[in-house]
């Protein structure tokens, strides 16, 4: 891995991913720190971060992705220099993401009211108008080459990710599989970054 030096982003980003996946994997299964019915959540938030995780390992360990990804990065830390808008918008969006996570979780009684429902509701439809911003933003500051690469990659991720979905649901109902809906929908952020990770590199590899 020394044939390219590491972009900046990437000295902070594995650290980072490493101690979210071993601090939600701690809750997960250290008895006592959470109720037993919160475990099944925090397994499968460390599952997902820790999926995230191996394929950037995975990427990491191929030469040529290396390259595209470390090229990838440095394009972004570029982007960032030059609008730190996009960063506090997205950053901004998985604060409320999260908070809406912990909320429903942890803080929100059986007995809510319609009040706190609604309060509820409205956090996740800001962090996508948050997000959202934060994307178009991204993508003005882009040139027309790596605008494509950017929606053809999340194209392709919501494609796949619908059609694998709508597989399992197919499977659920002829009683081959079962699967638990609140944790599928849980994934499908996840899935969707892994996938639109792996057409980014593909993409980045086919144009440039």
């Amino acid at each position: 891995m020394n044939d390219i030096r590491p972009p900046r982003s990437l000295r902070w980003r594995l650290p980072l991913i490493a101690a979210c996946v071993v601090l939600s994997a701690v809750f997960a299964f250290a008895p006592g720190l959470l109720p037993a019915s919160q475990h099944e959540t925090m397994r499968g938030m460390a599952a997902g971060m820790a999926s995230v995780f191996a394929v950037v390992l995975l990427v990491l360990a191929v030469p040529a992705a290396r390259r595209t990804y470390f090229q990838l990065l440095e394009t972004r830390e570029s982007g960032c220099a030059r609008d730190r808008r996009v960063a506090w918008l997205s950053w901004a969006a998985v604060a409320l993401y999260v908070a809406t996570l912990v909320l429903a979780r942890w803080a929100v009684p059986h007995a809510a009211t319609p009040a706190t429902v609604i309060g509820l509701g409205v956090l996740p439809l800001l962090a996508m108008g948050l997000y959202t911003a934060a994307m178009v933003l991204h993508l003005r500051q882009l040139d027309e080459l790596m605008r494509k690469i950017e929606m053809e990659s999340w194209a392709w991720a919501a494609l796949v990710v619908a059609q694998a979905y709508f597989a399992a649901w197919v499977l659920l109902k002829a009683g081959v599989v079962h699967v638990d809906a609140s944790n599928a929908l849980l994934w499908l952020g996840v899935w969707l970054l892994i996938v639109r990770t792996g057409f980014y590199v593909r993409l980045m590899r086919k144009y440039l």
